[in-house]
């Protein structure tokens, strides 16, 4: 016959104790987690523009672009020609200009512009009929 344990009424149950094994996980799991290091797997490389500035093309530095100084100043410049035409002015080259070609107008502002001047610029274009109208804050000469 096969050797069976029998329990009486007079034997103790023990018990195991699974305290000290949980504190032991936790321990473990605490360790790797602080011990683990993550790789950063490098994805694709993208494929950005060059920073580098296009040269300017000759018709691009034919077109009129507008400079607020910072004194309220409001010069026009086509192509190495530069004058002061006023706020007063911008309407009547912007309309004389759109009649010979239709393109966005540049404008270019000082840095401590004031914005009031820009915005009768700006006004001035759009009654004259430029196609659109570009904003770029520059340094003061």
């Amino acid at each position: 016959m096969r050797n069976r344990k029998h329990f009486n009424e007079n034997d103790e149950m023990t018990d195991i104790n699974i305290s000290p094994l949980i504190d032991m996980v936790f321990i473990l799991l605490i360790f790797f987690i602080v011990t683990t290091v993550f790789v950063e797997e490098k994805g694709m490389a993208a494929n950005t523009p060059d920073p580098a500035p296009k040269p300017e093309d000759s018709e691009q530095k034919d077109r009129l672009t507008l400079l607020i100084k910072k004194n309220g100043a409001v010069f026009s410049k086509i192509g190495a020609n530069q004058k002061n035409i006023g706020v007063g002015g911008v309407r009547a080259v912007v309309q004389q200009e759109m009649q010979r070609e239709k393109y966005p107008i540049m404008i270019n502002v000082e840095k401590e512009s004031k914005v009031i001047v820009y915005v009768k610029v700006h006004d001035d274009c759009l009654l004259a009929g430029a196609e659109g109208i570009t904003m770029k804050v520059v340094q003061g000469e």
